[in-house]
């Protein structure tokens, strides 16, 4: 029994990664035939397009998981039947539960992988992409300037204002606002032209400082000033990227520094809830992959039950989505709108296998 689970996990495994690196292939020619058809080359060389489409690999595997899991699955347990392996599988004493036993291990390999590619390789590759640039341009090296005044960000009692910042955290056009912890208002006001993150710390350069009291205004001016922050290089990684590129522990992070300068941080949790929801997509759309494949046709029906339960797949992840849309739009509270659709997928999948079983 030990070595027919070896050889279910093996040719599963295989026909799951077969069908991923299909699915990439696909993604990165079509990705370059754009890149090209776009005229990168002729900014940057055609290596430049190259590695681009490279360094998006890893979140296209990320996204695309989910999908190849349920078809390679289905191909694998197809071929079983077919080739009438698991008639073999079922004299030598394997049941349907042993199966999806065996099975279970594979998901839980596959959502492993997969939480390892989006917590550190997306992360990592992302930053790459973002730090590659198609010229020299000293615009090129801009990576935030949201509003037409610039960033705006909140840490604690001070307001901060910066204009641009660059993909090595250089600031320019800074603008901070001190607020008084009883009334709010405004006591001190800083002014830098230019400004360097290190860590905690703000080297800021051509400083003018404004001390605001209720009868006269002070102006310093002072040539560098050390400021201490809570805005580290990863709060605003947090801020520039967008929840959707932030690890699980990122969004953590970021979701304890906006609870603590008492922001909303309803979207970020939900952004986690959404990482759990594609571990589990991957998880369950192994399992239910089983009650796809028509065991005791052999070969009749086959490619008709692989189509229908790779378009319940697709139906499942995308209505997935959309529900977490829905949800987002309406507050509802994300565990809700995350996990109940599989859940229900996973109830409708287990009914029938049970009642295949049966007969």
């Amino acid at each position: 029994m030990r070595t027919l689970r070896k050889y279910i996990i093996s040719e599963t495994l295989i026909s799951i990664s077969s069908v991923l690196f299909l699915f990439i292939a696909l993604f990165f020619i079509f990705d370059l035939i754009q890149g090209i058809a776009d005229g990168d080359q002729l900014n940057a060389g055609l290596m430049f397009t190259l590695l681009r489409s490279a360094l998006e690999i890893p979140s296209w595997a990320y996204e695309l998981v989910p999908l190849s899991a349920l078809t390679g699955t289905l191909i694998a347990l197809a071929r079983f039947s077919s080739y009438s392996e698991y008639v073999v599988m079922r004299s030598a004493g394997m049941s349907l539960k042993n199966l999806i036993l065996t099975l279970s291990v594979v998901a839980v390999f596959v959502s492993f992988i997969t939480l390892l590619v989006g917590e550190l390789i997306v992360p990592k590759a992302e930053r790459m992409l973002q730090n590659i640039t198609v010229s020299s341009a000293p615009e090129q090296h801009v990576i935030a300037q949201t509003f037409r005044s610039g960033h705006w960000i909140k840490d604690k009692s001070r307001i901060i204002n910066v204009a641009r910042l660059t993909k090595s955290f250089e600031l320019s056009g800074i603008l901070i606002f001190e607020l008084d912890d009883e009334d709010r208002s405004v006591e001190r006001m800083i002014k830098a032209s230019s400004g360097i993150i290190d860590e905690n710390k703000w080297q800021l350069s051509d400083v003018r400082v404004t001390e605001i009291y209720s009868d006269r205004l002070i102006r310093t001016a002072s040539p560098f000033l050390s400021l201490n922050t809570s805005i580290n290089p990863k709060i605003l990684n947090s801020l520039l990227l967008g929840e959707e590129h932030l690890t699980y522990l990122e969004l953590e992070g970021y979701i304890d520094h906006l609870e603590t300068n008492g922001e909303e941080v309803y979207r970020y949790k939900s952004a986690q809830w959404s990482k759990i929801s594609h571990l589990v997509t991957v998880f369950l759309l192994v399992l239910i992959a089983v009650a796809f494949v028509s065991f005791e046709n052999r070969g009749r029906h086959v490619s008709f039950w692989i189509f229908i339960g790779i378009l319940c797949g697709v139906g499942l992840y995308f209505s997935t989505q959309l529900i977490n849309s829905i949800g987002t739009i309406g507050r509802w509270p994300p565990a809700m709108f995350s996990l109940i659709p599989m859940f229900l997928i996973l109830l409708v999948a287990y009914f029938f296998v049970v009642s295949r079983e049966r007969r």
